[in-house]
């Protein structure tokens, strides 16, 4: 193949790449607030069409790597995960509401279904070409990429994208299309890639207006738990950095910065006692493990519900669907026996990561899981109700689970042959 040629398909499969990160990732938001059906059945057609293209372009670039299989090693992180979905369905025998129950369960499957494909065909597109397909290049153009239309979508219709709070005192970008602090998660997510590639000094005309376009996004999202985590992953980089220059940088900018964040941000409207309760979410929880919980400590109320209701109703706080906090919500929904297995999922996954000889790859499992897992502490979370967060972790736990090699009796085959 002609050098020109193969750089020109070598980028076309990346487009594809982005493009499809980016359609799955904006299938999670809520297209159209008017309209729950539609935003239904236009959610379930782009995942649906993403997954199979996923499966489609597997089998069209397996064809192209001869003498290459996949290698699953470190598999006891997904087995957990596998587990963890087994007593997920299993709980339809006793979910308060399996109608509920059981559709979360399917989204969250076929989520793992679109990871297993979509991160086994970058595989092969990675080994055909190695210097032009990246993982933090695809996730922080698809993320820079959604950055943009919402910025751009605040000044076209700001009552869509924006989110009154407060009393009307305060807005929030994201509006009813997606929650604030879910999108100012996905803007850290999106810093972190950036951060990983402009560790290559040929990267910066790029992923530096990405940084910047997620910061902005990150801030108009007032998101307080997002902005830890970027503080948190932030830091990580500056440390890991050579540049004394960088890290002397962002000592003065945090300086600077940290008295007008916590003033119109962390403190909004200047009610302190809003941030002490974690905007009423300790009481919540206080009451769903007094209350909720030993009504059925060992199994749950089934997958995804903390309640034989649809939503429970806190004595001291306020009543609710989900515990906004991905740990809590295991505890409630499949009781004692699911948080023993997320426990076991998330110590094997650690193990596998500390364990990994690859450096670069165990740096980019951390900036991703810093926001996820932060995140996870007050919204949905990695073990939550379906969101992208879950999407993430499940690519996570394929980094460390999965490989691409050369199958070396293939090739002795092949000389024996000749």
């Amino acid at each position: 193949m002609k050098p020109k040629l193969k750089t020109e398909i070598g980028s076309f499969l990346l487009f594809v790449l982005v493009v499809m990160m980016t359609i799955r990732i904006s299938s999670y938001f809520t297209l159209f607030p008017d309209s729950i059906a539609i935003t239904r059945v236009v959610k379930i057609a782009l995942r649906l069409c993403v997954t199979g293209l996923s499966f489609v372009l597997l089998l069209i670039l397996k064809s192209r790597i001869i003498g290459h299989e996949f290698n699953w090693r470190n598999k006891l992180p997904l087995i957990f995960y596998i587990g963890y979905l087994l007593l997920g369905l299993l709980s339809f025998l006793w979910s308060s509401g399996i109608a509920f129950s059981s559709l979360q369960w399917v989204m969250t499957v076929e989520s793992l279904v679109f990871v297993v494909l979509y991160y086994q065909m970058f595989l092969v597109a990675q080994k055909m070409y190695p210097d032009r397909i990246r993982m933090g290049y695809i996730i922080g153009v698809a993320i820079g990429l959604i950055s943009i239309a919402f910025v751009v979508g605040l000044f076209v219709d700001p009552a869509l994208f924006y989110r009154q709070t407060h009393g009307g005192e305060v807005s929030r970008l994201g509006g009813f299309i997606i929650n604030p602090n879910e999108l100012g998660m996905l803007a850290v997510l999106g810093a972190a890639m950036a951060y990983f590639e402009l560790a290559d000094e040929g990267k910066k005309k790029l992923f530096l207006p990405i940084l910047l376009i997620c910061i902005a996004v990150l801030l108009l999202t007032q998101s307080r738990s997002s902005l830890i985590s970027f503080f948190l992953v932030t830091g990580l980089y500056v440390y890991l950095s050579k540049s004394k220059k960088l890290k002397l940088a962002s000592i003065i900018g945090a300086v600077l910065a940290i008295p007008v964040i916590v003033r119109t941000i962390v403190i909004k409207s200047g009610d302190i006692e809003e941030v002490m309760s974690m905007t009423g979410r300790l009481p919540f929880w206080t009451d769903l493990i007094n209350d909720g919980f030993p009504r059925e400590p060992i199994f749950g109320f089934g997958f995804m519900r903390i309640s034989y209701a649809d939503k429970f109703d806190s004595v001291h706080a306020y009543a609710a669907s989900m515990t906004h906090n991905t740990f809590v919500q295991v505890l409630l929904n499949l009781g004692l026996l699911g948080a023993f297995i997320v426990i076991l999922q998330m110590t094997t996954l650690s193990y596998a990561m500390t364990v990994s000889k690859d450096a670069k790859l165990k740096l980019f499992a951390v900036g991703m899981l810093i926001p996820l897992i932060v995140n996870s502490l007050t919204e949905f979370g990695i073990f939550g109700e379906s969101n992208y967060g879950i999407l993430f972790y499940q690519f996570i736990i394929l980094f460390f689970a999965v490989t691409l090699l050369k199958n070396q009796a293939f090739f002795d085959r092949k000389k024996s042959l000749l």
